[in-house]
């Protein structure tokens, strides 16, 4: 099955492979890695709960993604092209804020810390906007699935970097250099934008900033209205919104208080470096290619329960992980079952959310649906730490396995208002994405 994938790789699944690594690269730097590094300079779950307000810009990136789908940059977009041009000055100001992110110390200057945590996380979402849309538009209808498991791996290898590779920096060297590395890492990753090339974008409509000014904040407020009005799904968006937010609770709650727990159990950061990120992200991986496949064998909607249904058992095992205490080999396989269903879900997750996005809007409408789902990261994340503190870890992780039977009541409904069976709703979504 991973031969007759692989059949299908060409030139442009390989640079969303390498866009999907740019895209992972800062992400975990605002998220569990720097959640151990909090962690070990003394904070408290409750603080580093409440400091993941941080990546609020990975859940409302969807405000500023209508102007990234419409509005050009003089000097360059004529010369680059939108999508590209987007790219670059959202990857040159990522760069800077995360050599500045590498000056900052928890315990001398924690405001400055979140903030500059605050302008990684806004630049990185700015990219993956672009990386979003690029891959939506270069695509084939038929490498949807594919496109979708490449651009996990990608984007997993660059979570090892940020993570595993970070932690080992961070206890070889210091953070500090930790974060100036993966800055140095991030201005390197900037060449890639100019090898790919620009997009078809004959369709996207392009704002003149020569026009008058009141003639452009009329045409950008239209930017705003016009995605929402062209959603190809209005009549089941309260539907699809209700499945992304409680599909994604789980998966957040754990990549953002998984450093934490283990932190509090006994593992070291080189134990936790080891387990969690080299070994579980090898199988997230593994589990991203399972994910396409199943997109191909069975179609978004059945693989997308089955995914759920996986990631309950998987909050059982943190469960059992919480009452075994230090425990090396319960951990392998909890974080093993975690890390492989958690590949398997996010590329399942892309493919379907893809399924529902069209041109002009691409950027805007991924986004949309994309930023909802990442919304109770933030929420969940504080709760989750006061839950952690005030009650349990236990409770906490049978709260993230309750939270996953909403997703599969959502999901069923989404099912029943098309009218046609799994595989064909997942043929549906995607066709529309490229009408």
């Amino acid at each position: 099955m991973i031969a007759t994938m692989l059949k299908s790789v060409d030139t442009t699944i390989i640079r969303i492979l390498a866009l999907g690594f740019v895209s992972g690269l800062p992400f975990l730097l605002t998220l569990s890695t720097l959640s151990y590094w909090l962690a070990e300079q003394g904070a408290s779950n409750t603080a580093i709960g409440l400091f993941m307000a941080v990546s609020l810009p990975y859940s409302f990136k969807f405000a500023w993604a209508p102007l990234l789908d419409h509005i050009t940059i003089p000097f360059l977009t004529p010369r680059m092209g939108k999508r590209r041009s987007w790219l670059l000055i959202s990857q040159v100001l990522l760069t800077l804020s995360l050599f500045t992110m590498g000056l900052c110390s928890p315990t001398k200057s924690l405001i400055i810390l979140g903030f500059t945590a605050t302008l990684v996380a806004f630049f990185s979402a700015t990219q993956d906007i672009i990386i979003d849309a690029y891959r939506i538009e270069t695509i084939s209808t038929q490498n949807c699935g594919t496109a979708a498991a490449f651009e996990t791996i990608g984007f997993r290898f660059g979570m090892l970097v940020s993570g595993a590779g970070a932690l080992y920096l961070a206890h070889i060297l210091s953070w500090q250099a930790a974060y100036h590395i993966m800055a140095i890492l991030s201005f390197f990753s900037i060449g890639l934008t100019f090898i790919i090339p620009e997009p078809a974008s004959s369709n996207l409509v392009k704002t003149d900033f020569s026009k008058r000014q009141q003639n452009f904040f009329k045409r950008l407020g239209s930017y705003f209205i016009l995605p929402l009005n062209q959603f190809g799904h209005k009549d089941k968006l309260w539907l699809i919104l209700g499945f992304i937010f409680f599909f994604k609770m789980t998966d957040t709650v754990l990549n953002s208080m998984s450093a934490p727990f283990l932190c509090d159990l006994g593992f070291s950061k080189v134990e936790f470096a080891n387990v969690s990120k080299v070994f579980g992200i090898t199988l997230m991986v593994v589990g991203g290619l399972l994910g396409g496949i199943m997109v191909q064998r069975l179609g978004i909607y059945q693989a997308a329960v089955m995914c759920a249904s996986l990631q309950a058992s998987c909050a059982l095992m943190f469960t059992i992980q919480s009452f075994s205490g230090y425990d090396p080999y319960i951990l392998m396989i909890t974080v093993g079952s975690e890390s492989l269903c958690s590949g398997m879900t996010s590329t399942i997750f892309i493919a379907l959310l893809s399924g529902f996005c069209c041109q002009p809007h691409t950027a805007s409408h991924f986004t949309l649906l994309y930023s909802f789902g990442s919304l109770c990261r933030v929420g969940t994340s504080a709760l989750a730490g006061w839950l952690a503190d005030e009650i349990s870890w236990p409770v906490l992780f049978l709260f993230c396995f309750a939270s996953l039977g909403p997703s599969i009541w959502f999901l069923n409904n989404i099912l029943g208002s098309t009218g046609v069976n799994g595989e064909e709703a997942g043929n549906e979504g995607i066709q529309a994405s490229h009408a």
